[in-house]
């Protein structure tokens, strides 16, 4: 099997982060602010003391002056966790290159930015269902099992986004990044508006083939669903053409207002980008890593 990301990749990979607004609460030691106090660098407020304190958190210089003991809080540093929700659905399998294909790779590439950061990483790939990646991941060791987990999963099926409602709202507070081209026969918004009420901070990553942007075909043809297997004659014209755009014009819009409705991040991208350029490039354009 071929390896998921190169090496000389992940090394730049190493200088990013997985940016939140907010403060985070995790489970485990990490490199980011927390909402709780604790040991670093940061002041952060002092509380006076009582019974059972750690005596070195005492501020020797406010007791001189106050004659009472007071304690210096610092901002606690924890893991992040980040949850990654994959569409592997039978739309995702097609396009020069691969959508599913390059959807690895970009889920790959966003876990290995928190991986070295120490977060802990949660993989769920979905189509008509929700299939859960294993036990979280942490650490840049980690790395290389998760890309072969990701790796290991066949692509196809029907697209149902409000079975991801359940998995979503299960998950504690933290950040969220779906990676979907958002041409399911069923609507996105249930599954971004779980992520609003989970408390999630996220992003929603539409990724679509250029092939899907721009018709390179004319003339009568059939086509067949990807994900339901139903055919249709169709007549590429300037009239059906223009009506395919506004369509799917109008579905990216629907997708991008409702992740805007629900504060999250959205980016559009196309399966034939360098997957460096998805993430310098778009990824720190719209605040999802820097």
């Amino acid at each position: 099997m071929a390896a998921l990301l190169e090496p000389p990749l992940l090394r730049r990979l190493e200088a990013l982060a997985v940016l939140v607004r907010r403060a985070v609460k995790g489970q485990m030691g990490g490199e980011r602010r927390s909402v709780s106090r604790g040991r670093s660098p940061e002041f952060a407020d002092f509380r006076n003391y009582t019974p059972g304190d750690d005596y070195r958190l005492i501020d020797w210089n406010a007791y001189a002056r106050l004659d009472r003991f007071v304690l210096r809080l610092f901002v606690a540093e924890e893991e992040l966790p980040l949850s990654l929700f994959v569409d592997l659905s039978g739309s995702m399998d097609w396009g020069r290159p691969n959508k599913a294909a390059v959807a690895r790779r970009l889920a790959g590439a966003i876990a290995y930015v928190a991986l070295a950061s120490l977060d802990r990483v949660r993989l769920t790939v979905f189509a008509e269902g929700p299939t859960s990646g294993g036990a979280p991941y942490r650490g840049r060791h980690a790395a290389q099992e998760l890309f072969a987990r990701i790796q290991s999963f066949p692509a196809g099926g029907p697209t149902d986004y409000s079975r991801l409602v359940s998995p979503i709202t299960r998950q504690r507070p933290g950040m969220t990044v779906v990676i979907t081209d958002g041409l399911g026969t069923s609507p996105v918004e249930p599954a971004i508006r779980a992520l609003h009420h989970a408390r999630q901070e996220g992003a929603v990553l539409q990724l679509l083939a250029p092939q899907e942007i721009s018709l390179e075909w004319t003339g009568d043809a059939r086509l067949k669903d990807a994900e339901t297997g139903v055919e249709r004659e169709f007549t590429a014209t300037p009239a059906t053409q223009a009506a395919y755009r506004t369509a799917l014009a109008r579905r990216t819009d629907e997708i991008e207002r409702a992740a805007g409705r629900h504060g999250l991040r959205f980016a559009r991208l196309t399966s034939d980008q360098p997957i460096e350029d998805m993430v310098q490039s778009t990824l720190r354009q719209v605040g999802l890593l820097g």
